[in-house]
């Protein structure tokens, strides 16, 4: 009965610690999504504004009171603001595929502990359990 005890309890703290790690992966997950639908917005308003700005280089807009020379370090500053952006949009969905990967991870472990259970129950041997997990 001790014994019986003390895996059911195992397994419970086990279950909670699953719960935990996935409540983790999720909140990190929401973040992630929502400083990629930010950055998106960014993206969009430098294209607009180098578009304006190219126009106006180009003399098919009203150059108003910029000299050439300000009009094209403003557009290297907006081209180097870009790609930091393309930088860090990347970065983001590194570490969303990575927390993809650890929530497969997560639950091809549930299902080994599952099959485990049933082999264990079959034969009549208590298996012990998994409770190795991947870091966040």
């Amino acid at each position: 009965k001790r014994a019986l005890r003390r895996r059911r309890k195992l397994e419970k703290e086990t279950k909670q610690l699953i719960k935990q790690e996935e409540l983790k992966r999720l909140h990190k997950a929401q973040a992630v999504q929502r400083q990629l639908e930010e950055l998106e917005e960014r993206q969009r308003a430098l294209e607009i504004s180098g578009v304006e700005l190219e126009r106006e280089l180009r003399g098919e807009a009203d150059p108003g009171t910029k000299d050439e020379t300000q009009m094209l370090h403003e557009w290297f500053e907006l081209v180097l603001e870009k790609n930091k952006l393309m930088r860090y949009e990347s970065e983001l969905l590194i570490i969303a595929q990575e927390l993809e990967l650890e929530d497969h991870q997560s639950r091809l472990e549930q299902k080994l502990r599952e099959k485990m259970a049933i082999d264990g129950k079959s034969k009549g041997i208590l298996q012990p359990t998994v409770t190795d997990h991947a870091c966040v």
